[in-house]
């Protein structure tokens, strides 16, 4: 797709429109974008290793950062995009793993589950103000906006009280993709409170 001289990176007349077509929202182009940059976020994926970061989960973890180097690019002639998102995808693959050495630090002993009172107070709108409430179904409906149908469908059956064993011969897929699709929304979650 590009060629490098002096660091810096040439797109042809057809990338430029592509990449123009897919800054401002088009699917169809930033798809084939995306693909055209997919070798990129390959490569990086095997370069940069991150503990059970399936290439899969990478992949829409990549188009995710597409999407926000496309929107935070100040680039006038876009020629310099490519840079610009190998520098995101290397930022995020670190935040990634920084994120998961801190959560191996924690102690065992300041980790534990929410008690029955604890989650009873959650639900309880007397505990909770008006705009919190509203806030926390803004997110989810903003969360589940960005998950795939079948992340919806798999959170939503958890959600329900399915174990992943009913879930295995409900959806008949094998446990990894399930726990995969689990790992993908958990991510989108986090990613979706981080904004707001």
């Amino acid at each position: 797709m590009h060629c490098t001289h002096n660091n810096r990176y040439f797109l042809n007349d057809d990338e430029l429109r592509l990449l123009t077509a897919a800054r401002a929202g088009k699917d169809r182009e930033f798809q084939a974008l995306f693909n055209q940059y997919w070798p990129l976020v390959r490569r990086l994926w095997q370069e940069y290793y991150v503990a059970d970061l399936e290439l899969e989960d990478w992949r829409q973890e990549a188009e995710l950062v597409m999407m926000r180097a496309l929107d935070r690019y100040q680039g006038g002639s876009l020629t310099r995009f490519a840079g610009f998102y190998k520098q995101s995808l290397i930022n995020r693959l670190l935040d990634l793993y920084r994120a998961r050495q801190a959560y191996k630090r924690i102690p065992a002993s300041q980790l534990s589950s929410l008690g029955e009172e604890d989650g009873d107070r959650l639900v309880d709108g007397h505990h909770n103000r008006p705009e919190d409430i509203i806030y926390c179904q803004f997110c989810l409906e903003a969360f589940m906006q960005r998950c795939s149908p079948f992340e919806r469908q798999v959170i939503s059956r958890l959600h329900e009280g399915a174990s992943i064993t009913e879930l295995k011969g409900q959806l008949g897929c094998d446990e990894r993709k399930i726990r995969s699709a689990l790992t993908r929304g958990r991510r989108k979650l986090v990613a979706e409170l981080q904004q707001k």
